[in-house]
């Protein structure tokens, strides 16, 4: 595309205009949550031919997904399947982790993440296991697929701001990426951790 493409209109200039990956954004300006955001994000999502690399296979995507507000009354029902309570929002914030598939390595790293967030004067309230349809995955991301959790993290009472919260969040995102990097080496390539907030997932 050149600058001759387009004639300058309201805030849009072509001096900016180039090629890149797509990026979508879709909110309510008035802050209210609804699934219809949601909805509509995924499908923004599914239109965008090409949002970061292109590969062989057509059944396998580019790792490209959705950032949404934690969903407080969905987590809240869930986590009381698995025995953990979470009190309000703001309370708790929530990890998003790729894990090994090897269960011996795999809990390797959960010791560390919990090894890390005592460092830090926090507590684990629990894991929980993202449930995904394999039916829908391509080959070549089938062999590299990781096992997807989620971490609660208690706030402590000694953070009395959401911003204390958020930035020890994010102190201990970058504390469990550096220890699995050294302490569990077999975890190589196969541990990330997504996002760590009580805010965004």
């Amino acid at each position: 595309m050149t600058n001759t493409d387009h004639q300058q209109e309201g805030l849009y200039s072509a001096d900016y205009e180039h090629d890149a990956c797509g990026i979508g954004f879709i909110a309510n300006i008035k802050g209210r949550k609804s699934h219809q955001i949601v909805s509509d994000a995924l499908t923004i999502l599914e239109n965008m031919e090409h949002r970061g690399a292109c590969g062989c296979d057509p059944d396998s995507g580019d790792g490209a997904g959705i950032l949404v507000q934690l969903p407080h009354e969905f987590f809240k029902l869930e986590a009381l399947k698995l025995n953990i309570i979470l009190d309000k929002p703001g309370s708790y914030g929530v990890g998003m982790l790729f894990l090994p598939k090897k269960a011996t390595i795999k809990e390797a790293c959960r010791v560390t993440i919990v090894k890390c967030a005592e460092k830090l004067g926090l507590k684990i309230l629990g894991f929980r296991i993202v449930p995904i349809n394999k039916g829908i995955v391509g080959e070549a991301s089938f062999s590299s697929e990781p096992d997807i959790e989620q971490v609660f993290i208690e706030k402590p009472a000694s953070l009395h701001t959401a911003e204390d919260f958020e930035r020890k969040l994010y102190v201990l995102k970058n504390l469990i990426t550096k220890a699995v990097r050294e302490t569990v080496k077999a975890a190589e390539q196969q541990f990330y951790v997504c996002s760590l907030s009580q805010h965004v997932i």
